[in-house]
């Protein structure tokens, strides 16, 4: 192999983003540890393979699509739900939890959010540095009515945290 070439350490992780108005269905090209690849502030994008559109909203024409390769920028994107358990050293989630509801202008998303030990419930999503925060065992309840089945839950969530407008204890 010579210098220029690239090596793909892409893995497909089959997933679920919310954006406004529609739910994504399909693969979620990861590039190494989960947290780390969210969080990358040089990427502004998340590409996705063999998705499937749903457009959520009544008034949408753009009921149900099927894509092979989709862009989406990630300040569009509420929330990303994981289908398969992923291994704790992959997530990069901080160990301690608190049971909270979070507020997205389509969504409440409410699950056990990780954080760091010294982080107070009330700020540590407005004060966080990553662009997403992650939770555990997650419900989700839209905020408007769906004309298609909504996600209602998943094991691993990470929400964009500029995407929240308020959040509480539960």
């Amino acid at each position: 192999m010579s210098f220029f070439e690239q090596t793909s350490a892409l893995k497909p992780m089959h997933a679920t983003l919310l954006i406004p108005g529609y739910q994504l269905v399909g693969d979620l090209e990861v590039l190494g540890m989960v947290q780390t690849f969210l969080n990358d502030e040089t990427k502004g994008t998340f590409t996705i393979k063999n998705v499937t559109v749903y457009g959520l909203e009544p008034h949408n024409p753009a009921a149900s699509m099927q894509i092979r390769e989709l862009y989406v920028r990630k300040d569009q994107t509420l929330a990303l739900a994981f289908d398969a358990e992923i291994p704790r050293d992959e997530t990069g989630l901080m160990p301690r939890t608190e049971h909270i509801a979070a507020y997205t202008s389509h969504y409440v998303v409410q699950g056990h959010y990780h954080m760091g030990a010294d982080a107070l419930v009330g700020d540590f999503i407005s004060s966080t540095r990553s662009q997403f925060v992650g939770a555990t065992n997650v419900v989700f309840f839209p905020l408007f009515h769906a004309r298609a089945a909504v996600i209602q839950s998943a094991s691993l969530v990470y929400v964009y945290a500029k995407a929240v407008r308020m959040h509480h204890l539960v």
